[in-house]
């Protein structure tokens, strides 16, 4: 999902105005089916192997979901992103839509660097902790050595 997060005021306090577009952006519908056939191949996977044997019943989505509609309405009320990320995407000098620089630095803001999930130009894949880590582990070299630099002179 593609959405928005908007200020509603000028003060840090102020709720934010946040739109998720739970699964409509374009590719929103192309996700739900990804998402339907993956519960089709994991039911068959189970039904298909000596793994039925030890399974007594499908929780979730449970056994009542069976047509491609009741599947997808329970993809619909149930599965979500958590993560809201790609807020302030790093990015190029020349993207527009680009709030940090490649160290990290909001752009037209001095000595503030954003380095967490909303740093993300896309979401990288559906568990988004290990990339958010690495990308961590980047900044605080590139702040570490910003730091040196400094104290050097």
């Amino acid at each position: 999902s593609r959405g928005t997060v908007q200020l509603t005021g000028s003060h840090p306090q102020d709720t934010l105005n946040i739109q998720k577009n739970h699964f409509q952006a374009p590719e929103g519908p192309r996700d739900v089916a990804d998402l339907r056939d993956a519960i089709r191949r994991a039911r068959a996977i189970v039904q298909d192997s000596l793994i039925s044997l030890y399974v007594e019943e499908e929780i979730f989505p449970g056994s009542q979901a069976q047509s491609d509609d009741d599947v997808e309405s329970h993809i619909y009320q149930n599965i979500f992103g958590h993560h809201a990320c790609c807020t302030n995407p790093i990015g190029p000098d020349d993207d527009a839509n680009a709030v940090l620089d490649g160290d990290f630095r909001v752009r037209g803001v001095a000595n503030l660097r954003v380095v967490d999930a909303s740093s993300w130009p896309n979401v990288p894949g559906y568990f988004i902790t290990t990339p958010t880590y690495m990308m961590s582990e980047k900044a605080a070299d590139v702040i570490i050595a910003a730091a040196n630099m400094n104290a050097r002179g």
